[in-house]
């Protein structure tokens, strides 16, 4: 049964194995080139004082996490005539996709949570702008906490690096102002249109460029259909409850997540300067960086919290634990529920659907 499951998302056993390897040896390395600048010693003394009271809470923050994405992902599913999906149905596919990286899957989160919504009946370029709206609403929503997070540290006592805070009161309102402007009525409907004619890439070099240019529009008009979505999600709040709350508590359980395991060691971050620090060292795990963005992310993220005043080696700890409910957790589910797979490529395409919006 779990045949057809590898066969959809492509995974590999051996991949896996590769990858989880490759993000071992990656977080050692970042644990001793950061053990380097602060003395493994102070690391392994701050490890000897931690307080495990503090991993249920960490456990707690994680599934809160998890109860978020499953709301703001089933809701942006049935926006404006999309899939019904229902609870167990995308916990299943959301599980599923957060182990994706670290069992050998090429698809992905993102590519899973497109089959999911192509399997269900979307078409292919609507399933890929529900998808980038999840996206964009998942980072709309840290963005403006970082953002009010800055502003906080410069209007009060607390310590941050400047450049830390221009950067995020600086992008954010110009992304918001540029999603506004893209997004907005008058534009959206020239903008989000798709070439009518279909472009084959050939051997003959001379439809190389066309074939891009092609390429390149549909991505384009797909990443502000995304965009147009999350503005009609904002405008219309009480429609899709869920959508707009589901991310607040995503990111409140990550963030609780590394609160509590930085408590463990001994610390008592302020949630102001948290949140500064836990954005601005996420933006590491936006990259393309192999293996979950294991040994960078452990790095980004311990001297972001050491740049607002967290001695290294509880940082280090902290974003270790961190990691650990984050990274390597989510792989135990995602395995368990690999021969649902076979499941819900079946039950997918029964489900109901909600009435197009006027």
């Amino acid at each position: 049964m779990a045949e057809r499951g590898h066969e959809i998302f492509g995974i590999d056993r051996r991949k896996a194995i590769l990858t989880g390897v490759a993000a071992l040896v990656l977080a050692v390395a970042a644990v001793f080139g950061i053990g380097q600048v602060t003395s493994l010693h102070h690391v392994v003394r701050a490890l000897g004082r931690g307080d495990h009271a503090w991993f249920p809470v960490c456990l707690a923050g994680a599934l809160l996490a998890y109860a978020g994405y499953v709301g703001a992902y089933r809701d942006v599913a049935r926006f404006d005539g999309g899939p019904v999906l229902g609870v167990w149905m995308t916990l299943r596919i959301v599980v599923i996709g957060f182990g994706a990286v670290l069992i050998g899957s090429s698809a992905g989160t993102l590519g899973i949570d497109y089959w999911a919504l192509h399997r269900a009946g979307e078409p292919r370029h609507s399933a890929v702008r529900r998808v980038l709206a999840v996206s964009t609403l998942q980072w709309f929503v840290l963005a403006i906490l970082a953002c009010f997070a800055a502003a906080a540290t410069v209007a009060g006592p607390w310590h941050a690096p400047r450049a830390m805070e221009v950067a995020w009161l600086v992008v954010v309102p110009l992304c918001v102002l540029l999603a506004a402007w893209v997004s907005s009525p008058r534009r959206s409907d020239r903008l989000t249109s798709l070439p009518t004619d279909e472009v084959r890439l050939e051997r003959n070099a001379r439809t190389w460029a066309r074939w891009l240019w092609h390429g390149g529009r549909a991505v384009l008009s797909d990443s502000i259909g995304g965009v147009a979505i999350v503005r009609h999600l904002l405008r219309r709040p009480f429609a899709h409850p869920a959508a707009l709350l589901g991310f607040p508590l995503y990111w409140a359980g990550d963030v609780l997540i590394l609160y509590a395991a930085l408590r463990a060691f001994g610390v008592h971050p302020h949630p102001v300067p948290l949140v500064l620090a836990y954005a601005t060292g996420f933006v590491i795990t936006a990259l393309p960086l192999p293996a979950g963005g294991s040994g960078g992310v452990e790095a980004g993220l311990t001297f972001a919290l050491n740049s607002v005043g967290i001695a290294l080696a509880p940082a280090l700890l902290g974003t270790l634990v961190y990691r650990a409910f984050t990274l390597w957790l989510p792989i135990a589910p995602a395995v368990a529920l690999l021969p649902q797979v076979r499941t819900l490529d079946r039950e997918l395409p029964n489900v109901p659907r909600t009435s197009p919006t006027a």
